[in-house]
């Protein structure tokens, strides 16, 4: 008889399942095959396209995509902002900036463009139609024409990539940045987009813009507005602060009676 001791058999302990991550489900949805008629088939994955309209069919989860879409991209800036800030002081700058970018707030929201993302004492805004973006600049050209400071702005549009959702990769954006620094005070210079130029815009020359990083840019058209350009706007008797209005001179009449 043996004096060797029996070891209880060691008792595996089951594998925890690691979670799968987005590339492990690819890989499993890729390997997945079913039969079908006797064969093998594998699942295949639909054929991505290469410009979106932001209304086509959802990708899966794991493919990486970054949007290609239409867009575009005006910048309007201050000019001499340091200049300004060295005569008035830094508190009457401040002041300048906020009526600024509360003016690009009320236009923009109006005419259906978007601040993208404020530049210091710039902007950079983004539409899908040209005519809505372009008419938004030259508004805020013709509001602060009567101020102690000028604005001059660039305008181009494009196929550009939407990274991250909210910033946009692509040469219409740099141009239209590079058109902005070019741009004379009270000047806005637009490419290719005459056709979109509203009427109350007045167009000048066409210019070639020598745009750093570019190169030199033909074709840009230069555009102002004219002081005469504000639209003659009558009282609306529906209005309700008007009907406010016109029932207190009517006391005040029957008061002076």
């Amino acid at each position: 008889m043996s004096n060797r001791t029996t070891r209880p058999t060691a008792q595996k302990r089951p594998k925890v399942a690691a979670p799968l991550d987005n590339a492990s489900r690819a890989v499993r949805r890729l390997l997945a095959a079913e039969e079908v008629g006797g064969e093998r088939i594998t699942e295949q994955i639909p054929a991505i396209a290469p410009q979106g309209t932001g209304t086509e069919r959802p990708v899966p989860e794991w493919v990486e995509l970054n949007q290609s879409l239409y867009r575009v991209f005006a910048f309007v800036d201050v000019c001499g902002f340091t200049k300004y800030t060295d005569r008035y002081g830094a508190h009457a700058a401040t002041e300048m900036l906020a009526r600024f970018r509360s003016a690009c707030r009320d236009v923009t929201a109006r005419r259906g463009a978007r601040v993208a993302k404020w530049l210091g004492d710039g902007v950079m805004l983004v539409g899908t139609e040209p005519g809505p973006v372009i008419a938004t600049v030259a508004e805020l050209l013709l509001r602060f024409r009567d101020d102690a400071f000028e604005i001059h702005a660039g305008v181009a549009a494009g196929t550009v990539l939407l990274f991250e959702g909210d910033d946009y990769i692509g040469r219409p954006v740099n141009l239209a940045a590079r058109l902005c620094e070019a741009a004379a005070p009270g000047e806005l210079l637009a490419l290719d987009l005459d056709d979109d130029v509203p009427e109350w815009v007045r167009r000048g020359g066409s210019v070639t813009v020598r745009a750093m990083g570019i190169g030199d840019v033909a074709g840009v058209s230069q555009l102002r507005v004219d002081e005469g350009a504000w639209a003659s706007v009558g009282p609306s008797p529906t209005h309700p602060s008007l009907a406010l209005v016109a029932s207190g001179a009517d006391a005040s009449t029957d008061d002076a009676e």
